[in-house]
């Protein structure tokens, strides 16, 4: 069961995401919606190693990653992502899950969305919640910093949400509707980019 930090975070995740992705699709122009969207990967990376940490079902876990990731292959592959977002977090959870495969992942992680830059990312946002708060902070900001002047950079304002504590109660999301919805907006999205 996720706890009310995790439920909010995967909500910023979803939002952030959404206007990432209207910004790509309809209005490219605003790179202001393109810097939002920096957000919402860290935010997912996050959403996993709470995914990892609390599932009786690892097994089913992984599958419904790469299902979605198969789902979304030919949606994706229009933007030059064709083994996406899933695939690196399907990768990535299995490196923390079992240590053994940190090698292969690290080497299939050059295929997909987000690459070696993603996998870092994902293993500080492990560090940072799992294990010393200090150094996962330290090595999140050095991995963000690294990428400037590039627009992914913008993904250290994660950081804040990452780190604060949530103390009201936050619906969450279905976990049905988080895995449908990634590919199902991007549906909408391309179609009304079509009607423009």
């Amino acid at each position: 069961m996720y706890n009310n930090k995790t439920a909010l975070i995967k909500w910023i995740a979803i939002l952030t995401m959404t206007i990432d992705h209207i910004g790509y699709y309809l209005f490219p122009s605003l790179l202001f919606l393109r810097v939002v969207g920096r957000i919402a990967f860290p935010c997912f990376l996050y959403t996993t190693v709470q995914g990892v940490r609390e599932t009786h079902d690892f097994r089913k876990y992984l599958l419904r990653l790469v299902v979605t990731g198969l789902v979304s292959m030919p949606i994706t592959a229009q933007t030059g992502n064709v083994f996406n977002i899933l695939f690196t977090l399907a990768l990535f959870a299995l490196s923390i899950k079992d240590y053994r495969f940190i090698l292969p992942a690290i080497f299939l992680v050059q295929f997909t969305e987000y690459g070696l830059y993603g996998f870092l990312m994902g293993w500080t946002i492990y560090v940072l919640s799992e294990k010393n708060v200090q150094a996962g902070i330290v090595l999140f900001l050095l991995v963000n910093a690294l990428q400037f002047p590039s627009l992914q950079g913008f993904a250290a304002l994660a950081f804040i949400q990452l780190l604060l504590p949530v103390t009201f109660p936050v619906r969450p999301l279905p976990k049905w509707a988080g895995y449908a919805y990634y590919p199902i907006h991007q549906v909408v999205l391309i179609f009304i980019a079509r009607l423009m």
